[in-house]
């Protein structure tokens, strides 16, 4: 099936939709960027056959963040006040689409063939997993501190590097606000996978794939609310976690099936 959503592109395929930006010329975001996202998540959540999505673009690059030409023309129309108030009701809005992403059922899945900066670091740092082609032309940062003496926060991108990287690699990073090769990303821990130029997108929808295959919906929502949850716990606490889950989805997944095919791949006892 194959279809397009405005100028976000979905198809989908055994269990996996893939997501490709197209709002020409750097996939900035803007309201009408947010509109087609939330309206893909919200249609990729209420089908049932759906257990990932990759997020990738049409364009060279992947997300350059918040749309300059929008700001400047709104500032043109209602001035500089009126564009604070629209502008923070559309981070508001992107912040709101970052954490659904995150605590969403699905799993998702940046692949990030061209340049990823700014808000489109923090919307790649909000999805589950990140593939990024090995092509050194390719730049990945927050600029922000830089530009505008400002924290990479519009869609919570300070607190999504600071889990990936560890707090004191998030703080260099957002302060220096130096756009860092694929390689780099990966060396530093906001690339998970690496992967030739210009393979991101087949890479990643292959990943998804196998994991849509095996794991399907229940598992991946298994293993997102067990780990991310997790992580934000007191050990203890994140150990009981784990159980209810690992038994809730046990329950609602075909358990007595998965027994026997793991004895008829590894053996019975005796």
């Amino acid at each position: 099936m194959s279809e397009s959503t405005g100028k976000l592109h979905v198809r989908s395929a055994d269990g996996v939709q893939t997501w490709l930006m197209e709002f020409p010329p750097v996939n900035a975001i803007d309201p009408a960027f947010l509109d087609s996202l939330e309206s893909a998540l919200d249609e990729a959540e209420r089908d049932e056959s759906v257990s990932a999505v990759v997020l990738g673009s049409a364009l060279r690059v992947f997300s350059a963040g918040a749309d300059a030409t929008w700001m400047s023309e709104t500032v043109g129309e209602i001035g500089t006040a009126g564009l604070v108030e629209v502008f923070n009701r559309t981070m508001d809005r992107f912040r709101r689409l970052c954490v659904r992403i995150r605590r969403s059922d699905l799993l998702v899945v940046a692949a990030m063939d061209g340049h990823t900066l700014a808000g489109g670091l923090e919307l790649a740092a909000a999805c589950d997993l990140r593939v990024a082609a090995d092509d050194d032309r390719i730049k990945i940062g927050v600029p922000e501190m830089d530009l505008f003496g400002a924290l990479p926060s519009g869609g919570g991108g300070s607190q999504f590097l600071a889990r990936l990287m560890g707090p004191a690699r998030a703080l260099r990073f957002i302060l220096e606000a130096k756009p860092v090769t694929p390689s780099q990303a990966r060396d530093l821990g906001i690339v998970e996978e690496l992967c030739d130029s210009g393979g991101a997108l087949e890479r990643a929808e292959t990943f998804a794939g196998q994991v849509a295959a095996k794991a399907g919906r229940i598992g991946v929502a298994a293993a997102k609310r067990s780990i991310l949850d997790g992580a934000d716990l007191p050990l203890s606490d994140a150990m009981l976690l784990d159980r209810a889950v690992h038994w809730d989805a046990m329950r609602r997944g075909n358990f007595p099936a998965g027994v026997e095919a793991f004895t008829r791949t590894y053996g019975r006892r005796g």
